[in-house]
């Protein structure tokens, strides 16, 4: 465990924890600030009820910390959603091209099978394949527009998913503010029970 000496209001508090020492002191100088800049507006207030109210404030800007970090998690989730319902679409369309793609094949064969045969019935043969190929011209545009669609929905799926990275990086962030604030709340708290006769009773 790190011990720090830190000033606070004029008076000198040790402040023990498991982190290091450049993030307590970090600790002490921010309440120390806070206190401060209270007492700065307002003259007529002592530093045992400056103290109290940096605390609230301190709680304050922790509760509405976490209001926001559940927004983010709420919106992430319907990022979320949107994507793996992308994805699901994106599989059926790929399952679709690939079965057009088969038919082309099997098209393509025949045509090449009915140009290669004999010339016996050839008129009813070049019939056949007027509507192969015509059929084959509509499987190959229908693959395109599902190859259009997939395209545009990966683009999509894409944007999603950073979206959703994005979010989840605010998420650790504020998470990261928020535990700073509860800390700095809680030191400040106990370190002022312990230094503090007046505050002490006022907290009781």
């Amino acid at each position: 465990m790190n011990k720090v000496t830190v000033r606070i209001c004029g008076q000198e508090y040790v402040v023990k924890g498991e982190e290091k020492e450049d993030y307590l002191r970090k600790v002490g100088k921010e309440v120390n600030h806070l206190i401060n800049s209270i007492m700065e507006r307002n003259k007529q207030i002592d530093t045992s009820s400056a103290a109290v109210l940096a605390a609230l404030n301190s709680v304050d800007k922790a509760f509405k910390k976490d209001f926001e970090i559940e927004a983010i998690k709420k919106e992430e989730g319907s990022v979320y959603q949107k994507s793996e319902g992308l994805k699901e679409e994106i599989k059926l369309l790929e399952e679709a091209l690939e079965k057009m793609q088969k038919e082309n094949q099997v098209l393509s064969d025949k045509i090449s099978t009915f140009r290669n045969a004999d010339e016996k019935g050839r008129l009813s043969k070049e019939r056949e394949i007027k509507r192969l190929e015509t059929e084959l011209r509509l499987t190959q545009d229908s693959a395109k527009e599902y190859r259009d669609e997939n395209e545009t929905l990966s683009k999509l799926n894409k944007e999603l998913k950073f979206e959703l990275q994005s979010y989840k990086y605010k998420v650790l962030e504020l998470q990261k503010k928020l535990f700073d604030t509860q800390l700095t709340q809680t030191k400040d708290n106990k370190e002022k029970k312990e230094k503090n006769p007046i505050l002490k009773e006022k907290l009781k």
